[in-house]
């Protein structure tokens, strides 16, 4: 759940993740926070990020908290400032910055998994296009010259199927690129608000993909909670937070059925497994683990297999969109040759 932008640089996930441990870092090492935040303000050579550090650090000067600092840089998520909040009430600002930091790798790690499997095959289809474009518009006129030349006792039907071969290698040609272009201003409008809340909404309900949106969004789920009770709050609040803060509707209606049958003084795991948040042989891991305290760490666990899953889930995606787009290159390029070299053969066979 992030802020509103109002205009500035919104931190990445990789970001904050480097933002919190080197401030949990200096606070281990006895620098007060005013001092650790002017020290990695001093120290950053990106201007949008120092910008943003030096906000923090002239409202900690304002002896402002720092989620209070945070919240006035307009940079960071709204989970993250809540969070600082309570290691600052509880006292654990230094292991909530660490966990915060673990959190956020988990994220970026998702997001470069998203990205790669995106990324390739949008390269792949561009290279396609190039290809089938120079085929078009360079190679195939060669033949389309050598071919007049050539013709003047070609039968007109020999001369009819080079005419539309050429004019299939070219629709073929208009087709991809046209594809290609929907699909790159398909990613830039993904950049915006709008576009990115619209895609997140059809990925939800895609069949191909909503298994895999549910699987990521539990893995989100099972890391805030590892560490919010890691910080010290109850697992009442911890779930109403971790409803707050989850985009995904379906999982979304789980926690607040889950957090009802946990008010309704239900064990843990059971109301987990009951909303099917956690599944067989993970239920009955987080219920020996709620027995011998050592729940967060149940649900760090918990989140990394799932965080592991859906890598392997998006890598298996790339892979067969890999497959499918070579596949479909070669037959594509090869439709475009054959509609010339058909005609060219038969051609130079009645020219013999």
């Amino acid at each position: 759940m992030n802020n509103e932008a109002k205009g500035g640089k919104k931190l990445s996930a990789d970001e904050i993740a480097v933002f919190c441990d080197q401030l949990a870092m200096l606070l281990n090492g006895g620098i007060p926070i005013y001092e650790g935040t002017y020290i990695l303000y001093s120290e950053m050579d990106d201007k949008a990020t120092k910008e943003v550090l030096k906000k923090v650090d002239e409202a900690l000067k304002e002896n402002l908290p720092l989620h209070e600092a945070c919240k006035k840089a307009d940079a960071f998520p709204d989970y993250m400032i809540y969070m600082i909040r309570v290691g600052e009430t509880t006292g654990k600002l230094e292991e909530v910055l660490h966990s915060l930091c673990a959190y956020y790798e988990r994220e970026s790690m998702v997001a470069a998994s998203i990205k790669s499997a995106v990324a390739y095959p949008v390269v792949l289809f561009s290279m396609m296009a190039v290809i089938l474009l120079v085929l078009v518009w360079k190679i195939l006129p060669l033949f389309e010259n050598m071919f007049r030349e050539l013709s003047t006792d070609i039968a007109s039907a020999t001369e009819g199927m080079m005419s539309f071969g050429m004019q299939a290698g070219k629709v073929i040609a208009i087709v991809t690129c046209t594809v290609l272009i929907i699909v790159l201003l398909i990613i830039l409008w993904y950049q915006t608000k709008s576009g990115e809340r619209f895609m997140k909404k059809f990925l939800v309900h895609f069949r191909l993909t909503k298994k895999l949106t549910v699987k990521i969004a539990i893995g989100k789920f099972l890391s805030s909670m590892s560490l919010m009770i890691s910080s010290g709050m109850n697992i009442t609040d911890a779930l109403e937070l971790a409803q707050e803060s989850t985009d995904n509707n379906d999982i979304k209606e789980r926690i607040i059925k889950c957090r009802d049958l946990y008010e309704a003084h239900k064990p843990l795991d059971e109301a987990l497994r009951e909303t099917k948040l956690v599944f067989g042989m993970e239920g009955r891991m987080l219920s020996v683990a709620t027995k011998s305290g050592s729940t967060d760490v149940i649900f760090s666990k918990l989140s990394d297999q799932y965080n592991q899953s859906t890598t392997a889930s998006l890598n298996k995606i790339s892979s067969m969109i890999e497959t499918i787009m070579v596949v479909v290159l070669s037959l594509l390029v090869g439709a475009v040759l054959l509609s010339v070299m058909l005609p060219l053969v038969s051609m130079i066979s009645s020219i013999g």
